[in-house]
């Protein structure tokens, strides 16, 4: 294990400049903890949540920065503060290396629509290496809602997760579940720092690549320190998270063509049918989202839906193995189904099985002309016995069937 430290920074801030605080923040925590390597603070913490504040980068509130890491020799990401650039104002997050120098600028992929308005959205995303320790991503709050964002940072190589959090509002808990989550789905680190007054409610966290919470900070100002073993990322993905699930390597392997991520291809009839992104009115409490089967019929394929209810019983049962050999069915127990019983289950055609809900006794009156049937034509007694036996089982997994 080559150990790594890493060190992230709750504080309170204001609107306002608030570097000459974070420069002290930053002195006190080096001088506590020399032998930490990198430093994270939460989003918008230069100025606070004003776009008003917006400057170029680069700036003089980036060069402050720069000038902080070059005296203590770390890495340092100091939040996010809104950049002005080409007009457009961005939330962006500098990535500042030992020597004083910005390696990366990541701009936020999803500004919090619609409530952080007048902010453009990113389009890159940022990983970057540190000798001797590992790979690291970042993103900026509400992207890590978005398990694309992870998922490219994670196939792009990223261990760790550097993740500055402006949240003062009633889904912190929320966001929590999903850096745990999120470690455990991606075997990843996840540096979540988020700050205090108007730069949130606090509760940072830091979570190894199994979901464990390392340190969860309280609401009040905190250091959260810890050391970083890039070998239980690395070892953790060759062999599942606690020797058991490998879900990069599942996703990499998989035949599937996730359409959803394809704009030329996938369809979008439900999520249309939404409407647009916008701040909830008074109004708004009149009216819900449509419901998926009006709008979005064309979203689903239903050609499989229209199968007949024998088919059905003879899949669940298991008498062959393939479903596409429906032509060249043999019957483990020879009879003949009774014509009563596929005109009945003929008027149980499933083709409105996604609207209606499906009406069991009708299934039990087939089963019930089915057994009459076998009782006039069967001559032996283990005959009978042999058929009922498999009639109940079928009708059986039937059942459980149409409950699943």
């Amino acid at each position: 294990m080559t150990p790594f430290g890493i060190a992230g920074i709750q504080m309170n801030l204001q609107h306002g400049s608030n570097v000459d605080a974070i420069e002290d923040k930053i002195n006190v925590l080096m001088s506590l903890y020399p032998w930490v390597e990198m430093v994270i603070i939460s989003e918008l913490a230069a100025h606070g949540p004003l776009d008003s504040y917006a400057e170029p980068m680069p700036g003089i509130t980036e060069e402050r920065f720069c000038a902080m890491a070059l005296k203590h020799n770390i890495w340092l990401v100091p939040g996010s503060f809104f950049e002005l650039r080409n007009d457009a104002i961005f939330n962006t997050a500098p990535v500042i290396n030992p020597q004083g120098q910005v390696i990366a600028r990541h701009r936020k992929l999803f500004p919090f629509c619609p409530f952080e308005e007048g902010v453009e959205a990113g389009d890159e995303f940022v990983v970057f290496d540190v000798p001797g320790a590992g790979r690291f991503g970042l993103c900026i709050c509400y992207d890590m809602w978005f398990p694309e964002v992870l998922r490219t940072l994670t196939s792009m190589g990223a261990e760790v997760i550097l993740h500055p959090v402006l949240t003062g509002t009633n889904d912190r808990e929320i966001e929590l579940n999903l850096a745990r989550s999120s470690a455990a789905l991606f075997q990843s680190y996840i540096i979540d720092i988020n700050g205090l007054g108007v730069g949130g409610v606090g509760q940072s966290c830091f979570v190894d690549p199994s979901g464990r919470v390392l340190h969860q900070a309280g609401t009040t100002d905190e250091f959260l320190v810890t050391e970083l073993d890039f070998d239980v990322v690395r070892r953790q993905r060759e062999v599942g998270l606690r020797s058991l699930g490998q879900p990069l390597k599942s996703f990499r392997d998989s035949n599937i063509n996730f359409t959803v991520y394809n704009k030329e291809h996938r369809k979008n009839g439900y999520l249309d049918s939404l409407g647009p992104l916008q701040k909830p009115t008074r109004e708004s409490k009149h009216s819900m989202a449509t419901e998926p089967g009006v709008n979005a019929k064309n979203d689903i394929d239903t050609t499989n839906f229209a199968e007949p209810l024998i088919t059905h019983i003879i899949e669940e049962a298991g008498l062959y193995g393939d479903a596409s050999d429906q032509n060249n069915v043999v019957f483990e127990h020879a009879f003949e189904i009774p014509a009563t019983a596929v005109e009945q289950q003929e008027k149980l055609n499933l083709t409105n099985a996604a609207k209606q809900t499906i009406d069991l006794s009708a299934m039990t009156k087939v089963a019930e002309s089915v057994k009459m049937e076998i009782d006039k034509n069967s001559n032996s007694a283990e005959t009978v016995n042999d058929n009922l036996k498999w009639l109940k089982e079928a009708s059986a997994q039937l059942k459980q069937y149409i409950k699943s």
